[in-house]
């Protein structure tokens, strides 16, 4: 009986142990190394900034990267590498006319997470794209093991370009149509109309445009027969005679949780409910 009861408490410990071992391996996340630009677009002799972004740093000891561009819309201008690398660690930027070759060798090892070095750049001529991308020739640890697990985005993300193009599309919808309405300017949402169909009278009602989290705009005066549910649709523009009777969509909440995760989490529970378990059924053993 002794000898059944020590194998259980031996073998919850051991399930415990693996449990805490496993979810050091699932949340053990591999380093991440990316672009970024300040900017969507360039105009001839604008500057453009792009910064090389480390995550989840495994403490390099050196780490080689490419940046190549288009020579016939950038030229290279210089490099400006992170403070916190120590003054006995080397930092390299070379600029062959295509491509701005990154390198850095530390005395000891970097473990800093963010933006290692920013590149900047000058417009020869108007673009509407930033044409760089992103390489990674080598990274290693501060053991001077080569990282291989390395996930890079060559894609240089940028900015998201402004509006200009649908207020454009605005513009030209009012002068097609007179009774159009831009609902981004607040002072022609004062006199938009929504016509009862069943009574045929026009009944005020004052629309202001979503705003930018989505959400429904406000309206005073509504018809009666409109639930609190229903509010005007968000738009660029509205008909000042135009029927609106929009259902609200219900829209899931961002933070609904998934579950996802949850099978981890019942796997630590019972873990840590075996381990302890096994100490009771130890400490009545010491006791017998």
């Amino acid at each position: 009986m002794k000898r059944t009861k020590n194998m259980a408490a031996g073998f919850l410990c051991g399930l415990l142990l693996t449990g805490i071992t496993y979810t050091d391996l699932v949340y053990a996340a591999s380093p991440s190394l990316s672009a970024s630009a300040d900017t969507a677009t360039v105009a001839e002799g604008d500057y453009v900034n792009v910064d090389i972004d480390l995550g989840n740093n495994p403490s390099i000891s050196t780490l080689g990267a490419t940046l190549n561009y288009d020579s016939s819309v950038l030229k290279y201008d210089s490099s400006d590498w992170n403070g916190g690398f120590s003054g006995s660690d080397m930092q390299m930027a070379s600029d062959t006319g295509s491509e701005v070759n990154l390198s850095v060798v530390c005395d000891d090892s970097y473990a800093q997470d963010g933006t290692v070095v920013t590149v900047r750049f000058q417009a020869v001529k108007d673009a509407d794209s930033i044409p760089v991308t992103l390489a990674l020739r080598d990274m290693a640890d501060a053991d001077l093991s080569v990282v291989s697990d390395c996930q890079v985005t060559s894609a240089v993300h940028a900015p998201q370009g402004d509006s200009s193009g649908q207020k454009n599309q605005a513009d030209q919808a009012k002068d097609t149509d007179p009774d159009t309405v831009d609902l981004e300017n607040p002072d022609e949402t004062a006199d938009i109309s929504i016509v009862d169909e069943e009574s045929g009278a026009d009944e005020p009602i004052t629309v202001a445009a979503a705003d930018a989290g989505g959400s429904a705009g406000s309206q005073t005066n509504a018809p009666s027969d409109m639930t609190q549910g229903e509010t005007a649709a968000p738009s660029q523009s509205v008909t000042k005679t135009q029927t609106v009777a929009v259902q609200a969509a219900a829209k899931p909440d961002r933070n609904y949780q998934t579950g996802a995760g949850i099978g981890i989490d019942m796997y630590l529970i019972g873990a840590a409910a075996c381990g302890l378990l096994a100490l009771l059924l130890s400490v009545r053993r010491l006791k017998k």
